[in-house]
């Protein structure tokens, strides 16, 4: 007995000193990691190819892959020191893996679920915290508004879409999210246009809420503690976004990504399979519609759910979404007409353009850059959550199922993937609207393992202490106002009927007052400017689809530009706006020496200026 017990003893301090030295050398590992990247950063400066764009990019000689480059390569050293350490430590990294990726165990369906009460309590308290909502009434955007009321409004006109329209972000966030809004009220107006931005907000938050709710389901906890892991993180995802402007931790342009990630949900549960599939294949070209930069992402999303359908054999799947995939895109291109070649010529210019049109250089992490602590805090989350990711892999663990490993690495790939987004435009904003990914990833993943632990103390605790967390929920989350909700279907009215006058300032006010008249013979006129709004306040169509001339501005598109100028005889430039981001007469030089040469100045108001065709 007591060779027995002296063995355990020293078995148990061997082991304790082996993951002793083990974590000591895995931190170690990562800190100098970082410390590479971080020295690595500024030594990764791939060739410029100047492309005729003038900006942030082109004054710097800045490729635009360098961020992405330095991005992944400052995420991948710790993942890679991680890994070689666990390699190190004698777990076998090649066996880990293989059971991870080909594991075909089948899902079976929890008999523990999720109330249905609670759910329908959390959207009915989602409902009416909409009905609560004040009406946004600030004066316009003539910049970032009029990007999606005067493409709208051309649409409207003459159903013209990428052949009228040069389209920046997705055809439907800048044309047809607006005009189907004023054909189902059979009203143009900036309120509508308003009210279907908050619109898009609550489909957002419910469709977050569906995501927590179906995830519950894989989840190794009793119907007691998945309620409470469903309240709890109902909570924390509910305060991403709210309806009042400001700069939200991630956007309800995610729609796309959070419906694909539901439906990836139901193809780990076996579930619907065909109509999953259907639908995930009606994703790859909607989500381009919907916006080019999440389309990109959605596209690689499915393509890994196409590698993972082949990995677990389930080739009748795989094959059935490819052919679904392809006669999604056929029945676009038969449906679309001409426009199929439009969309095709404006997605690619976009992808090659659009970075160096509105980049800016991302802020090098631990660095004295601007907005370098918010980016570095970001990236960090993304590489803790990577590594999260990692040691499910490596770790046998009974609480996760292999199917709810699954599902944490596809929401790693949305932290990871979703910063994509702010290295193309490394503001504050943009890099803050890419934090929302980590944080529902580290929710769910806390939360679970913090109820798994109280679960496994089996402490007692009954559905009294759901209710009060629910109360809590209530009177902290959820800001609802059952003043506004009996007033709702009348503030709606009010405000989707004011006139366009009211979200305008004394100077705008003048300035329309003064150029109708001018402008009133002319079947359409062209802006040079980045009021875009002024389209539609005039309720005048674009003489060119180049609408939006801030994203117009390479060479290849100014010729173009210029070519499709040849009937236009009143042309607006300047305003206030026109110094944003990069002087418009430096920008786009070869459009104003167009100007110059064929047009003369015959009315000019504050920064304003009209030219008529000589």
């Amino acid at each position: 007995t007591g060779i027995i017990i002296d063995n355990f003893i020293i078995n148990f301090k061997t082991v304790l000193m082996k993951f002793q030295k083990e974590t000591l050398v895995l931190f170690v590992n990562i800190i100098i990691s970082f410390y590479l990247g971080f020295l690595l950063w500024d030594y990764i400066k791939l060739t410029y190819i100047d492309p005729g764009i003038l900006g942030v990019y082109s004054d710097n000689n800045h490729n635009s892959l360098n961020d992405i480059v330095r991005y992944l390569s400052f995420i991948l050293l710790p993942v890679l020191a991680y890994i070689f350490t666990k390699i190190y430590f004698g777990l076998s990294f090649g066996i880990s893996v293989r059971n991870f990726l080909f594991d075909k165990t089948y899902f079976k369906n929890p008999k523990d679920t999720v109330s249905p009460i609670f759910l329908v309590a959390i959207l009915f308290l989602i409902f009416l915290e909409f009905l609560s909502i004040s009406f946004p009434e600030y004066k316009l955007d003539s910049f970032h508004e009029g990007q999606k009321l005067s493409s709208a409004f051309k649409s409207f006109s003459d159903n013209s879409l990428w052949s009228g329209s040069f389209v920046t972000v997705g055809i439907f966030f800048e044309t047809l999210s607006s005009k189907f809004v004023w054909n189902i009220f059979d009203q143009i107006s900036i309120g509508l246009t308003r009210y279907s931005e908050l619109f898009y907000i609550f489909v957002f938050k419910i469709s977050l809420i569906f995501l927590i709710f179906f995830l519950s389901n894989f989840l190794k906890l009793n119907s007691f503690y998945k309620n409470v892991f469903f309240i709890l993180n109902a909570l924390i995802l509910n305060y991403l976004i709210n309806y009042v402007p400001g700069i939200d931790l991630i956007s309800y342009r995610e729609l796309p990504i959070i419906f694909l990630t539901i439906l990836f949900l139901f193809l780990m549960r076996n579930n619907f399979n065909k109509i999953v599939l259907l639908l995930i294949s009606l994703l790859s070209i909607t989500s381009l519609f919907w916006g080019v930069d999440r389309g990109i992402v959605c596209n690689l999303l499915i393509v890994i759910i196409l590698i993972h359908l082949l990995l677990v054999d389930k080739k009748k799947d795989f094959f059935l979404l490819l052919i679904f995939i392809f006669f999604s895109w056929s029945f676009f291109f038969i449906f679309a007409n001409k426009e199929f070649y439009f969309f095709i010529e404006n997605t690619f210019t976009i992808l090659k353009e659009m970075n160096y049109i509105h980049g800016l250089i991302h802020p090098k992490p631990f660095s004295g850059d601007l907005h370098s602590s918010r980016a570095t805090k970001i990236i960090l989350s993304i590489i803790f959550v990577t590594m999260i990711c990692l040691n499910l892999i490596f770790t046998q663990n009974k609480i996760y199922n292999i199917q709810l490993k699954r599902i944490f690495l596809f929401l790693g790939l949305l932290s990871v993937t979703g910063y994509l987004y702010a290295l193309g435009r490394s503001d504050g904003p943009h890099i803050k609207n890419s934090f929302g990914y980590p944080l529902i990833f580290l929710s769910i993943y806390l939360f679970y393992n913090l109820l798994i632990i109280i679960s496994q103390k089996k402490t007692k605790l009954n559905n009294l202490f759901i209710f009060f967390v629910f109360i809590f929920i209530f009177f902290t989350t959820f800001n609802i106002n059952f003043k506004n909700i009996s007033t709702y279907k009348k503030r709606f009215n009010d405000f989707t009927n004011l006139e366009d006058s009211f979200f305008l300032n004394d100077q705008e006010l003048t300035l329309i007052d003064n150029l109708k008249p001018l402008v009133k013979k002319y079947d359409c006129i062209q802006l040079i400017s980045n009021d875009a709004a002024l389209y539609y306040l005039l309720k005048k169509k674009s003489c060119t689809k180049y609408y939006y001339v801030w994203s117009s501005s390479s060479n290849k598109t100014q010729i173009k530009f210029i070519e499709e100028m040849k009937n236009t005889n009143l042309i607006i430039t300047g305003g206030p706006r026109d110094n944003w981001d990069f002087p418009l007469r430096i920008k786009l030089n070869k459009l104003y020496e167009e100007v110059d040469r064929n047009f003369e100045n015959i009315y000019s108001f504050n920064d304003w200026h009209v030219y008529l065709r000589k």
